[in-house]
């Protein structure tokens, strides 16, 4: 972490990263509607102030996933996680930094962090649910079983952050 100290970016820049990123996951949903609303919303959450419309295409392109059919082997729901995760790290910072403003780049270092370890368990549990989904059981199951280990994820992260907390 040391490498990135006294490094900085403008913050016009952190908004034409998130743009671009927004902007090549909607790339992956053109055949939908969700897909063009969220490549619009990720263009103006870059170009304007409203930077809170990225949460807009973030939202659009996590439906546009749920209406895609996609085996456990598709890549691309996997490639849409990551990259929300991502948006949602840029589009925070964003949001509180003024334009013209210079941000440290090591202010990206523990929110990064924080997204890939929440992340990867989302991944495993995105790869179960899909291939749940491709599987030969009552449908009830399948939903259950997602909802129990998306809970039990939800609660370990929790806990784990208030343990840290206390002591």
């Amino acid at each position: 972490m040391s490498t990135l100290r006294g490094r900085e970016a403008p913050a016009w820049a952190i908004r034409a990263v998130l743009g671009a990123l927004l902007l090549a996951l909607a790339a992956l949903h053109t055949g939908d509607a969700w897909g063009w609303i969220a490549a619009l919303a990720g263009l103006a959450a870059a170009l304007s102030p409203w930077v809170q419309l990225a949460w807009v295409a973030m939202l659009s392109l996590a439906l546009s996933e749920l209406v895609q059919p996609a085996g456990a082997g598709a890549w691309h729901p996997y490639a849409v996680l990551a990259g929300l995760a991502l948006a949602q790290v840029l589009a925070s910072r964003a949001a509180i930094t003024p334009v013209r403003a210079r941000l440290e780049l090591r202010t990206f270092a523990r929110p990064l962090v924080v997204a890939a370890i929440v992340t990867a368990p989302c991944e495993a549990l995105l790869a179960l649910a899909l291939w749940l989904r491709g599987a030969a059981l009552p449908a009830w199951l399948p939903a259950s079983l997602i909802a129990a280990l998306a809970l039990l994820a939800l609660g370990s992260l929790l806990f784990g952050r208030l343990l840290t907390h206390a002591g």
